[in-house]
């Protein structure tokens, strides 16, 4: 809703987030799974989705259901990320992390959550 209480429309959020980059942490389940099928839901024909989290088997079928829903409209790329390393984390945007057309992340979910 915006500061007059209307919903915005479907289309200006598709339109917002048209040709952008949306990085989430924790996406294998729960919110960060449910925002990353938002995401492409919003967007299905310009979006790039990057989905981490540790557990990368569930992060293929989340990358495969979107792709069954959405097409080709939204790319996703899949990583296996432990966000309590800080060396994983630095390493997603080194060299040999992520690919050159998904390294200028636009959106930033972070929902990954780190338990000592």
């Amino acid at each position: 809703m915006n500061l007059n209480g209307s919903m915005r429309s479907h289309n200006s959020i598709a339109n917002n987030l048209s040709g952008k980059t949306v990085l989430i942490t924790g996406a294998s389940s729960g919110i960060g799974r449910s925002t990353a099928l938002e995401f492409a839901r919003s967007s299905p024909q310009d979006l790039k989705l990057i989905v981490t989290a540790r557990r990368v088997g569930r992060l293929h079928e989340l990358a495969t259901e979107i792709k069954n829903e959405t097409g080709d409209g939204v790319k996703v790329f899949v990583m296996e990320l432990d966000v309590s390393r800080p060396e994983e984390i630095e390493a997603m945007f080194g060299e040999q992390g992520l690919p050159d057309e998904f390294r200028d992340v636009d959106v930033l979910v972070n929902n990954a959550c780190v338990f000592h």
